[in-house]
């Protein structure tokens, strides 16, 4: 008998109807909710599985794979084990310091998987635990190719409101400011009315110099608006700092998404942005923005074989297969 594949997450239990789930209307604002839970357990259906999110406790039984997304707890991955099922906790934030369940529930479930290989390690460290590495998918719609900037060329960020602290902001609108000088720089995430206000009234005592709030555009994230943003912009610049274990673990899925896109993206070596080094640029910000405006078409080629290597290897339909191909081969191991 097939094995029955369920997703679920305590946060569901708190989101209105209509806020995450496939089959449902509207877009999780959890990226790792969005892309493992609702993009993953689509996936899987799409290719015959008895996938979906799980609403109904009475349909888990020993045929059944529960995997535990973000924010899941201990107490519901024993009750999935209670009732004769497979557990599986995902993890993809490196937070162990500061969330005290993380480990407890990697020791809970029967397996545990990762969005990236350093994630591994990390829970490797912290619990002793090997895991199954997972990476996130592509979620948008493949757009073409495109690289033609007017006068001011149009710069886009995009992540949760945690990224920021991984971001060297002041240092990016200065730079761009006295090196650049004609460019946009769209930011899109969530409360970012505050943080521009923080920056006004900074800037205002004289704390911060140098930057041109003016070219800075703060919109509050929504997966429509990125996905609009996206299309318009020229450049996906999101420099990450590199000195904070917690962006070693990330996974690629802002550069997949922005290559599918049809974007450019500049950023730094991270461990798992370094395959794409070869679509990408991953050096000086500065330097990135000065080359593409001197190459263009150099840098419609890395896009278009960016686009076709992620098409090969990350859409969700060649990840959750082999998601699952391995979880069936450690539970049968």
């Amino acid at each position: 008998m097939a094995m029955k594949i369920r997703f679920f997450s305590d946060a569901y239990l708190a989101q209105p109807a209509g806020s995450a789930g496939p089959g449902r209307d509207g877009q999780s604002k959890r990226a790792s909710h969005r892309l493992r839970g609702d993009v993953t357990c689509q996936a899987l259906l799409e290719q015959g599985h008895d996938a979906k999110i799980l609403t109904d406790w009475s349909e888990v039984d020993s045929d059944t794979i529960v995997i535990f997304l973000k924010y899941s707890s201990v107490d519901s991955i024993q009750r999935a084990r209670d009732l004769g099922a497979r557990t599986v906790y995902d993890l993809c934030d490196n937070k162990f310091g500061e969330k005290k369940e993380y480990a407890p529930c990697c020791l809970t479930a029967d397996l545990v998987s990762v969005n990236s290989v350093q994630m591994g390690v990390s829970v490797k460290t912290h619990t002793g635990r090997d895991s199954i590495v997972m990476p996130d998918p592509f979620e948008r719609p493949k757009l073409l190719p495109k690289f033609s900037p007017g006068t001011d060329i149009n710069l886009l960020w995009f992540g949760s409101k945690s990224s920021f602290k991984f971001l060297p902001m002041v240092e990016i609108w200065q730079r761009l400011e006295k090196e650049v000088g004609n460019y946009s720089y769209t930011m899109v995430s969530a409360n970012t009315d505050r943080l521009l206000s923080k920056f006004q009234l900074r800037q205002r005592k004289g704390e911060v110099t140098g930057i041109n709030l003016d070219r800075v555009i703060m919109k509050e994230w929504t997966w429509e608006l990125q996905g609009q943003l996206l299309e318009q912009c020229d450049i996906v610049l999101m420099p990450v700092q590199t000195d904070n274990p917690r962006t070693d673990t990330k996974s690629a899925n802002r550069v997949i998404d922005s290559l599918i896109s049809g974007k450019f993206v500049i950023t730094t070596p991270l461990a798992s942005y370094e395959e794409f080094a070869p679509y990408t640029w991953q050096d000086d910000y500065i330097e990135g923005i000065k080359w593409a405006q001197a190459n263009p078409d150099q840098v419609i080629d890395k896009i278009t074989k960016g686009q076709q290597y992620v098409e090969e290897n990350y859409s969700a339909a060649v990840l959750s297969n082999k998601f699952i191909e391995n979880i069936m081969y450690a539970i049968k191991g």
